[in-house]
């Protein structure tokens, strides 16, 4: 089951740990948008990831363990140029990238990034995403 079809479900925001890495990424429940009303980039870059992204197992109340690692190492090079254009340097190896971009991830949820990079990484990387095998 897909993180977005999961939250859905729960009904609930959750705190999201990898299957490989320690590491947390916390997603709160999509927002729903009126009819008519335009979509911001950061819903459609949160709804775009978290709909790619396999949850494993619900571990607690407000817990569960996703394919965060395998999402990214599907994508690596899409990840690897999205880091190379928009971070100050990108890791060489590939373990570190995918590490590095779920701690990314868990930012961008919060909302620490502008509005260009939620933008940005939409409109070039979003349509070069698949879903973790």
């Amino acid at each position: 089951m897909t993180l977005y079809d999961f939250i859905l479900q729960e009904q609930g925001d959750f705190d999201t740990y990898d299957t490989v890495f320690d590491v947390c990424v916390t997603v709160c429940e999509p927002y729903e948008y009126d009819e008519g009303e335009e979509k911001e980039y950061y819903d459609i870059f949160s709804d775009m990831i978290i709909k790619m992204v396999e949850v494993e197992e619900k571990t607690g109340e407000c817990t569960c363990i996703c394919k965060w690692s395998d999402f990214i190492k599907n994508n690596i090079e899409t990840f690897r140029n999205a880091a190379e254009e928009l971070w100050y340097s990108a890791p060489k190896e590939d373990d570190d990238l995918i590490y590095e971009w779920i701690k990314e991830i868990h930012l961008w949820f919060a909302g620490y990034v502008s509005d260009n990079a939620y933008t940005t990484f939409v409109t070039k990387y979003g349509e070069q995403l698949k879903p973790c095998a």
